[in-house]
């Protein structure tokens, strides 16, 4: 009996290694996502920020999910799933909305910090996981990811008399006064509001996406993106009014969706011709710039991830020689980072969005499903 037990669990073992190895011989070594996950990934499934205070939140969660699934690394994908609904919906993923930021408290202890959760993550959370449900065959997670959607419609999603259905960035905090909204154009990829689009044709997401096609040329008006905007009920757009107009840390993820979308962001690049102008001008994406005039309001700086995020619209441009300029940089900054020089959270999930792209690791079809590169 015992030869028996000791045979079985070989060879139990033997079936379990060659999955590990087939998953593995499937899924290309990704070196980027691999640094990121060491550095950035507790082993539990927290995505740390660990330049600001240690603190997380649905956004770093969200994008984890979505590494983890191009990745081909379903327990890490779980691992994730787990700590976000564990810790931001208190075990209840679906039938809640996850909070967007946790870690420590006045008290001393960590936690959910604010209970408001962000519609950026919201969507990525559920884009990833019906998509890890399509390519993994795994319906619990479509399952979730539908749940999502539906708290998504009912709490960040408002329909107005003029300017259509509209994504607040979060159920409070963005309905302003005389019927006015605070919206931001980064929450909205084109890939993603296509594929919600097709796979929940009685939701809003068309009319969200047509609401915003029509707002992009007073929103784009200086031929860059804005951080945040203004629109009130009658769809007439204005600039920030809660604080001094910017396109920086937000806006610059509007240029990398814009890039990986394809031919239904072809009017939106067009638009934003002009910042790539300003990219040749500088040598680098300029940190902040002035979204009423075009113009870099400091110059003598440019985030690493600013390279990384732009590399899909240069390459949509055709633009080869600025191209080339940034990815030159990401390597630079690359080997820099092996001696051990530090690197922050953001920095890299732009990198991993657009370095990711670029080398094609994954792409987006025609109706924003997601075509991993271990999938071909």
């Amino acid at each position: 009996m015992r030869r028996k037990i000791i045979i079985f669990h070989a060879l139990l073992w033997w079936g379990i290694s060659a999955v590990c190895v087939a998953a593995y011989a499937a899924s290309p070594a990704w070196p980027e996502w691999k640094y990121f996950v060491e550095r950035f990934v507790q082993a539990d499934g927290r995505v740390i920020d660990i330049t600001f205070e240690r603190k997380s939140t649905s956004e770093g969660q969200s994008y984890a999910l979505f590494f983890a699934l191009v990745a081909n690394q379903r327990a890490q994908f779980d691992t994730i799933l787990k700590w976000t609904s564990d810790n931001l919906a208190d075990g209840q993923l679906g039938k809640k909305l996850p909070a967007w930021l946790w870690g420590l408290r006045d008290d001393g202890s960590w936690g959910v910090k604010d209970r408001n959760s962000a519609a950026d993550a919201d969507l990525w959370i559920a884009y990833s996981l019906l998509e890890a449900g399509r390519l993994w065959k795994a319906p619990e997670y479509t399952a979730i990811g539908r749940q999502l959607l539906t708290q998504i419609r009912r709490h960040e999603i408002v329909q107005t008399r003029g300017a259509g259905a509209l994504l607040l960035p979060a159920p409070f905090g963005f309905t302003l006064d005389r019927g006015r909204y605070w919206l931001n154009p980064s929450y909205l990829p084109d890939f993603m509001f296509r594929y919600l689009a097709s796979i929940d044709p009685q939701g809003p997401w068309q009319s969200v996406w047509d609401s915003y096609m029509r707002m992009t040329p007073k929103i784009f008006s200086a031929g860059v993106a804005p951080d945040m905007f203004v629109v009130d009920a009658d769809g007439v757009v204005m600039p920030d009014t809660q604080r001094p107009p910017s396109g920086s840390y937000d806006a610059i993820r509007v240029y990398l969706w814009a890039g990986m979308s394809g031919h239904g962001s072809e009017k939106i690049i067009k638009l934003l011709v002009p910042y790539a102008k300003l990219i040749r001008a500088q040598g680098t994406p300029p940190e902040k710039v002035n979204p009423l005039t075009g113009v870099p309001l400091k110059s003598d700086y440019s985030p690493m991830g600013f390279s990384g995020a732009v590399l899909p619209f240069l390459k949509v441009l055709g633009d080869k020689p600025t191209l080339e300029k940034q990815r030159q940089r990401l390597d630079d900054a690359a080997q820099r980072a092996q001696q051990g020089e530090a690197t922050n959270y953001y920095d890299q999930v732009l990198i991993l969005f657009g370095k990711g792209w670029l080398d094609g690791r994954y792409r987006f079809d025609e109706q924003g499903r997601l075509a991993p590169q271990w999938m071909e």
